[in-house]
């Protein structure tokens, strides 16, 4: 199903230390030819704007299993520094408990939706809570789960809109306003509802129904807060077509669009890197110039249409493949790419417990370590000039500086073969210590290489298919 990927160790030196020699003869048994060199140059005092922090997920810490044995959920999540959490679907990753969604916090459609009585807020309480622990923002989702159930049960058309309107106005300022022994988080991001495009496990009513309630959903909230971001509805299938009905019929109606999200799982880079420039392109056309777009469902899916067809063997193994090494590699060299697009934010699905996520019977998979990878550069919100000669398609490489003039470079290589990289870091004699992490199928972003001051270059070679290397560069030991 998947070509083996073998990395069995990165060899990282400095051509001026004693082991130069070596390293290049061992390299040379699995690289060989013009064709596996890179050569990476810094500019580490030429600024080339900030890196964008594409780096969101899905999903928070469980409270379902907190005190069960083995690895601290919360603790590692908290590693991958995601800055923003989308929460949708978190009941399905907490069975049993009434959370995030309306139908849950206010469970009769016929109560009063001005007594605090009709509504549970506890357990959205902690869940919301965790996420301000962890050091990550909250983007909410107004609406309902995914029902793969054969009877829907919250999925349809809201009755009465206002009613609707009235019951999220009155979560969004328990937990912005402080209202009934509430919160006053800065929740700045509110998505109405979740792949109406899907059909029946997500909207029953049609897509004209559900952008017409769109448009008068989101004027009332805007009115109501509008200091506040109103957006979606998270398509689950990207289009021309797709956005322009939904936008168009927004601009009609003189809604608020103050971003647009959608979804795609891709076998490829470059489909996730065109589409933030085709819905900038489509919204500009609408008359929405100004609205973020936020891609907040992604995930890497080298089967396509394919995954949904196998039989639940072959696919828990797909699923399984795509927590591995590869998926780590894909997942940042996108990110990496997107920093030169218009995407204003992403959010990988998802970055917990779920048979899409960073973890295996609560323990860290590659994919964890990939998101991590890219969470640790982002403390270097710099970005500086780099240039490359010979990087392959589908490779990127990305370096930002930190407020001391400490340097980190990223890079991703996926599915690129063995390398041999040269870094030519101007001034890298102007920095104490350098620290080489390497991503493989035999280290989880570990350190496998440090040295105090040099004159470089950095030498770095790899043997695989796939890896991910960071490398901090420090001004003091």
């Amino acid at each position: 199903m998947k070509k083996k990927t073998i990395l069995k160790y990165l060899l990282a030196v400095l051509a001026c230390t004693g082991f130069a020699a070596a390293a290049r003869a061992a390299l040379q048994d699995v690289v060989s030819g013009e064709d596996r060199q890179t050569t990476i140059r810094v500019y580490p005092r030429e600024s080339a704007g900030k890196i964008k922090p594409v780096n969101g997920g899905n999903l928070a810490p469980p409270l379902e299993d907190e005190e069960m044995p083995g690895c601290n959920l919360r603790e590692a999540f908290a590693g991958m520094h995601i800055p923003i959490t989308r929460l949708h679907d978190a009941p399905l990753e907490n069975p049993g408990m009434r959370l995030v969604d309306l139908p849950l916090i206010f469970a009769n459609p016929e109560a009063d939706a001005e007594d605090p009585d009709n509504y549970y807020f506890a357990q959205t309480d902690d869940y919301i809570a965790n996420c301000i622990a962890c050091g990550t923002e909250v983007y909410y989702r107004l609406g309902t789960s995914i029902e793969h159930s054969v009877n829907k049960y919250f999925v349809h058309p809201p009755e009465d809109v206002r009613k609707w309107v009235d019951v999220a106005s009155n979560v969004i300022r328990h937990y912005t306003e402080g209202k009934w022994n509430g919160f006053r988080y800065d929740i700045r991001y509110w998505e109405i509802w979740n792949e109406p495009d899907l059909g029946p496990k997500m909207w029953t009513g049609t897509l004209q129904q559900f952008n017409d309630f769109y448009a008068q959903a989101a004027t009332e909230l805007k009115k109501r807060f509008p200091h506040l971001k109103f957006g979606g509805p998270g398509h689950c299938a990207f289009g021309e077509q797709a956005v322009r009905d939904f936008a168009g019929n927004c601009a009609r109606h003189k809604a608020p669009l103050d971003f647009y999200s959608f979804h795609y799982y891709s076998p490829t880079d470059t489909e996730l890197l065109q589409m933030a420039v085709d819905a900038r392109r489509y919204l500009d056309e609408c008359g929405y110039p100004e609205t973020e777009i936020h891609l907040n469902e992604w995930h890497y899916n080298p089967y396509g249409g394919a995954l949904w067809n196998m039989g639940p063997a072959e696919q828990n193994e797909a699923i399984r493949f795509m927590r591995g090494l590869e998926s780590a590699a894909f997942l940042n060299t996108v990110m990496i790419g997107w920093q030169d697009t218009p995407l204003d934010k992403g959010f990988y699905y998802t970055v917990t417990t779920t048979r899409w996520g960073v973890f295996e019977n609560r323990t860290p998979v590659k994919t964890y370590y990939g998101m991590k990878a890219f969470g640790e550069l982002t403390a270097y919100p710099e970005r500086v000039r780099t240039e490359t000669d010979g990087m392959p398609a589908g490779s990127r490489v990305l370096a930002g500086t930190d407020s001391l003039g400490n340097l980190a470079i990223l890079a991703a290589c996926w599915k690129s073969g063995p390398r041999e990289f040269t870094l030519d870091i101007d001034g890298i004699g102007k920095f104490a210590r350098t620290e080489v992490f390497l991503l493989d199928e035999t280290h989880d972003l570990s350190r496998v290489f440090e040295t105090g001051r040099t004159a470089g270059p950095l030498k770095i070679g790899t043997v695989s298919d796939s890896g991910v290397i960071l490398i901090r560069l420090s001004k003091n030991d």
